[in-house]
């Protein structure tokens, strides 16, 4: 039943949703209840499934979803006469504290760009991975999205980089954003076009010297042409480990270049549009949190300020 809801699903989405929709399927979906029969499935076991499912799954509502399309499926098919997964109850997502987003502080992002900043000149890898981090830093740029970008997109004259594709490892290709607010040109700052044209020339240094053409891809490597996540992010969490800092993940960039931008002054309107939020209540419910801290900060400053009058 599955594989003939996925034909016809194939032909709805864009290929990034189809891939991981096929692996929810696989993981979480087809294990339970891969070998029952339809009409064996009823509303006590749906609701169980996804009772269950809210404790071990992260997008546990995207796999309740899919499970009571395919059963809808089913009774449009005239297999079964009611869909068992409608009238469940789907739980609440619980949300943790430890869960809020994850910046990188202040003294452990200058630990890790200095430390980079030493390596860089050692061996080109280093160099490429400090590049890297300090584009991600300074553009706040999804890990797929900057691995995707293509020197045509940069404009170094005018400091601008325009988002339009991001890379889907898991079906290795280029595709487009999900949202026309992930279509963007937004500002660098002026070292940051520096570092990239200098990063430019060592980029095609390092491909002549191996009988290659300069690469398209600005993040390409001498062995692969966009950057394997897995691969680098485990090169990340040993430069970590090397300086003794948290280990984090690549979207921490994301979040401490919001973070940053907010405590510059930027508008969340215009967060929105540089991070390539679909609407301003992402944007808020991610970073709403940092607006409530500068207000007690302020608080703070106020009250020193009366008691020293």
């Amino acid at each position: 039943m599955a594989e003939l809801w996925l034909k016809s699903y194939q032909l709805t989405v864009k290929p990034q949703t189809y891939e991981s929709t096929k692996l929810l399927l696989k993981n979480h979906i087809l294990p339970v209840f891969g070998n029952m029969k339809l009409e064996r499935i009823t509303p006590s076991f749906v609701q169980q499934f996804a009772n269950k499912l809210a404790h071990t799954l992260v997008n546990f509502k995207v796999a309740c979803s899919i499970n009571r399309r395919i059963l809808q499926y089913a009774v449009l098919l005239q297999l079964i006469p009611y869909n068992p997964a409608r009238e469940i109850i789907i739980p609440k997502k619980q949300k943790k504290s430890a869960d809020r987003v994850k910046f990188i502080n202040p003294q452990n992002l200058k630990a890790l760009l200095d430390y980079m900043e030493t390596l860089a000149p050692t061996k080109y890898q280093y160099y490429y991975d400090n590049v890297l981090y300090r584009f991600l830093l300074a553009t706040g740029c999804r890990f797929g999205e900057a691995v995707a970008l293509e020197w045509s997109d940069i404009d170094l004259e005018a400091g601008t980089v325009s988002i339009s594709k991001t890379y889907n490892r898991q079906i290795n290709q280029i595709s487009t954003p999900k949202t026309k607010s992930g279509k963007r040109i937004i500002s660098i700052d002026n070292k940051l076009v520096l570092l990239l044209k200098q990063y430019r020339n060592r980029q095609r240094l390092i491909f002549i010297e191996i009988g290659a053409h300069a690469p398209k891809v600005i993040f390409a490597s001498p062995t692969l042409t966009y950057a394997s996540s897995d691969v680098r992010s485990k090169a990340l969490a040993h430069r970590c480990k090397e300086i003794g800092i948290p280990r984090f993940t690549f979207h921490a960039f994301r979040h401490t270049h919001a973070s940053l931008l907010l405590n510059a002054g930027i508008s969340y309107k215009e967060l929105q549009h540089r991070l390539g939020h679909s609407n301003i209540k992402m944007t808020l419910d991610t970073y709403g949190h940092i607006s409530k801290e500068k207000e007690k900060e302020a608080v703070s400053y106020f009250e020193k300020a009366i008691n020293n009058l």
